[in-house]
């Protein structure tokens, strides 16, 4: 009777035969993978104990769930608590704080969350543009005074005992735009614990002197520093991958990267220059990109019938050039209202080469329910084109750069790898079938393939239908 009773374990899930692949880089192999509570306890050939769950998972991959390096689906996930197209796409934890945004405290942020309950785990950076915009106002277009740096470090030194990530900027936008590399070194030093991440000042012509600039700031901020969602947005530095490859090797960074050949952005991305009335800053800008044809509008508030049409197609219907047409769109949402476009500016074999180097980690750069298909299509891409059709990279070298190696460059402790005592973050799916559907036209279109999903141990994928689990938390640094 109590030998019977020790075999009795109801409260445990057994993903039973599946193709294990661990997170680690190592080789696939087969192998059983039991969780208790929000652990995984047992891997290996594993006997089912009497009221054990089990998931079939024959034929299928078992693997860590995919951290999304580069994320904007906080913005969305009050609106969408159960992040139904990251879920679809098997990641478990979105970085969020990106670019350097931020609206208050990590630690309000965090207790936001927990409100929330989202069905995904959220880790933050600290947003060095928001800093800056709590503390300079709209008195923003200059350099800051060494009191407002003063404060701004007080404001991060706090999110970064809150579990910060580290420091995150974005210096193709306003107000980062106007910071000099002096005020981001003395805001990188706070986040030393951390790591800097940052949208480069420029992706385009002057991509190079802008991942210069981030290596000195890591340099003299004493901190690793990653380059967000590289690329090589403009003819000028098309095929310039072994260059910035070399870069990274030298000065060991990381980076992280999307599976598309198309940024989205505000339409003002398209010149570093803020003098938008000069006609000629747009006539570069579109040059660098291949043209008006390649830029199309996502987002635009005050005309939504021009939204989904190219510059060349709202010029053949307005008899208007694209450059009246970027200045009107700048005008008129320069105060109010919003606009973004889907620019094709980069070349495949640029990506393809990102994608295989192995500092270079994947991303979304999505949100939720947004207009770029990045966001709802970007791991299972990796893994359809990239490794299945392509043969680009090995799956268990994707599936490393989805998982453990995010996770220790972060600093995410026990996630990123199946391995016993981890947290049970894990995502089961058909490696034959796995396969991305959204298109700039119809960028909500969800991903399939992915079978089943586990966060912190909980089910909340089955059999590729949502149970409605919202077991998603914050994820501290560290912790």
């Amino acid at each position: 009777m109590i030998a019977a009773m020790l075999l009795i374990a109801p409260s445990t899930i057994l993903i039973s035969g599946g193709m294990l692949v661990d997170g680690s880089g190592s080789k696939p192999r087969l192998a059983d993978v039991r969780i208790k509570g929000s652990q995984i306890v047992a891997i290996g050939s594993l006997m089912r104990l009497q009221g054990e769950t089990v998931v079939n998972a024959k034929g299928l991959v078992v693997a860590p769930g995919f951290i999304d390096a580069h994320s904007h689906a906080l913005g969305g996930i009050k609106g969408d608590p159960t992040a139904i197209s990251q879920l679809m796409q098997g990641i478990t934890t979105a970085v969020g704080g990106q670019d350097g945004g931020w609206s208050q405290p990590v630690a309000a942020e965090f207790q936001d969350i927990k409100r929330i309950k989202p069905a995904i785990n959220f880790a933050l950076f600290s947003g060095h543009g928001g800093l800056r915009a709590s503390v300079m106002g709209n008195d923003y277009k200059r350099v800051a005074s060494l009191t407002e740096i003063s404060k701004m470090r007080n404001l991060l030194a706090a999110d970064m005992k809150a579990g910060s990530l580290g420091l995150s900027s974005g210096l193709e936008y306003d107000p980062g735009y106007y910071s000099d590399t002096k005020e981001l070194v003395q805001l990188a030093q706070v986040a030393h614990k951390g790591i800097y991440i940052s949208h480069v000042r420029d992706e385009a012509d002057k991509a190079m002197d802008a991942f210069q600039e981030l290596v000195k700031i890591g340099r003299e901020g004493a901190l690793h520093a990653q380059i967000s969602h590289i690329k090589l947005g403009s003819k000028a530095v098309w095929n310039k991958t072994a260059e910035v490859l070399k870069l990274i090797e030298k000065e060991k960074l990381t980076a992280d990267v999307y599976p598309y050949t198309y940024w989205q952005s505000t339409i003002a991305a398209l010149s570093p220059s803020r003098e938008w009335e000069n006609d000629e800053i747009w006539v570069k800008g579109l040059d660098d990109v291949g043209g008006p044809q390649n830029v199309r509008l996502s987002t635009y508030t005050p005309n939504p019938a021009w939204v989904g049409k190219t510059l060349t197609e709202i010029g053949q219907e307005t008899g208007r050039s694209p450059i009246k047409i970027i200045q009107e769109i700048l005008r008129t949402t320069n105060e109010e209202g919003r606009q973004s476009v889907v620019v094709t500016a980069m070349q495949e074999r640029d990506l393809i080469q990102f994608i295989k180097h192995p500092r270079i980690m994947f991303c979304s750069d999505g949100s939720i329910g947004g207009s770029h298909p990045r966001g709802a299509g970007s791991f299972p891409r990796i893994l359809g084109r990239y490794v299945r059709e392509l043969k680009v990279l090995s799956l268990q070298e994707a599936i490393r750069k989805m998982t453990s190696f995010p996770a220790q460059t972060f600093a995410l402790k026990n996630r990123g790898i199946i391995r016993k005592n981890y947290i049970a973050d894990i995502v089961v799916f058909d490696p034959r079938a796995i396969a991305d559907h959204a298109t700039p036209t119809d960028s909500k279109a969800l991903s399939t393939g992915v079978r089943e999903v586990f966060v912190n141990g909980v089910h909340t994928v089955r059999e590729a239908k949502l149970l409605g689990s919202r077991a998603g938390m914050p994820v501290q640094r560290g912790v």
